[in-house]
């Protein structure tokens, strides 16, 4: 059985490549299931491409990629509230602070940790010097220092350090929405943070942004020729084209129902005659599972009520697709398997061939990944398939 990921890497590193430009300097977000790609596999691209810094989701994230992986700088995106153990004495990660709370926390941890083993602390020959990001608060409305607090932050460091921990601020770092504000707000923010942070003596010779155009970005450099800006790019740099990408997923087996007659887990009722067919994907790998939709006009507001009013008499309409048409659950998707319905009369695929598939990225896991020249290898063998099939019509 496979759920397969079929990625155009040429395509893809092109898309890096032109991304660098457009971004001079940015940083990869590697993180969550990795885009559906996984995080090691982007974490092996990058460094292909030459990055030495990337941007994790946890802590937690970064110490698997660190079991693995080299760079020189790894961002920890969300803030720290969890103790730390001997594998994060490590020099290159910078955490990502953005409260009174969480700096306290952090400094207490890795006091905590260097205190329980001194071996750990006399290794080093010198006080462990913790690198933090200071977390802007934007129109988002998530962590992050206000910008009133920005005086207060300096004082608030000195406080947490010791003899064991010493703090370095790596620079600012604040968080966009992606719609609903635009350049002139976005801007203003910018401008009110670097203000504070260099009335106060906050570092701000770097500053990372996201949610920016290559306009935008080429704006901010401009006007702030002294700061180093850095773009964090997560999903715009890996999905922003899905040209580069096809999911499908194996026909497994395909079994005739008659009206009436029960399937399944539940043991419902066949509706009408048809067909039911297994596919490969399931909950396990986030076929079925739906993030929270926000309606905006009525229009949308009706589909999401016929969907609703749909799932009253148990119809439930699939990521699946063949030849072109969505089509709907049998059941529920199982853990690693999906059953489908076609009614009788409709063409019905065959066991082994392949029905594209739509899934949200951020939740999918894949059975595996085929890169080109596999891809080309494996197109070029089905069309060689086909030929064969219409020569074998031939009277």
């Amino acid at each position: 059985m496979s759920l397969t990921l079929y990625l155009n890497r040429r395509a893809w590193l092109s898309h890096m490549e032109e991304t660098e430009k457009r971004f001079p300097g940015f940083i990869p977000v590697i993180k969550g299931n990795g885009y559906g790609f996984g995080n090691r596999y982007l974490a092996d691209e990058v460094l292909q491409a030459g990055k030495e810094d990337i941007a994790v989701g946890t802590v937690d994230e970064a110490r698997q990629l660190e079991k693995t992986h080299s760079f020189r700088e790894m961002i920890v995106l969300t803030p720290l509230l969890t103790e730390l153990n001997v594998a994060d004495l490590v020099p290159g990660r910078v955490y990502t602070v953005g409260s009174r709370e969480q700096l306290r926390h952090l400094a207490a941890s890795f006091e905590r940790l260097l205190s329980d083993d001194r071996r750990a602390w006399t290794q080093t020959g010198a006080p462990f010097r913790l690198n933090i990001l200071i977390k802007c608060r934007s129109a988002m409305k998530r962590y992050g220092f206000d910008l009133q607090e920005a005086g207060k932050v300096l004082d608030w460091i000195r406080e947490v350090e010791s003899d064991r921990v010493r703090i370095e601020v790596k620079g600012l770092s604040i968080h966009f929405p992606k719609t609903g504000m635009d350049f002139a707000a976005k801007e203003r923010e910018i401008g009110n943070w670097l203000e504070a942070a260099r009335k106060v003596g906050l570092p701000a010779g770097r500053m990372y942004v996201s949610h920016l155009t290559p306009d935008q970005f080429q704006n901010l450099t401009r006007q702030w020729p002294e700061v180093e800006f850095s773009m964090r790019l997560g999903t715009d740099l890996w999905l922003s084209d899905k040209s580069f990408i096809e999911t499908k997923s194996t026909v497994l087996d395909v079994k005739e129902v008659k009206r009436g007659e029960r399937f399944g887990y539940k043991q419902l009722r066949s509706y009408r005659n048809g067909w039911l067919v297994c596919v490969a994907g399931g909950t396990a790998n986030g076929v079925g599972l739906e993030s929270p939709a926000s309606a905006r006009g009525l229009k949308e507001r009706l589909k999401l009520t016929v969907f609703w009013i749909f799932h009253l008499f148990n119809l439930h309409l699939s990521p699946f697709t063949y030849k072109g048409k969505r089509l709907w659950f049998a059941e529920p998707p199982h853990m690693q398997t999906s059953v489908l319905f076609f009614p009788s009369g409709s063409p019905v695929p065959e066991v082994g061939e392949e029905l594209p598939v739509q899934l949200r990225m951020t939740t999918a896991t894949f059975d595996r990944l085929v890169t080109d020249p596999e891809v080309e290898e494996l197109s070029g063998r089905e069309e060689q398939e086909e030929k064969g099939k219409a020569l074998n019509a031939i009277p």
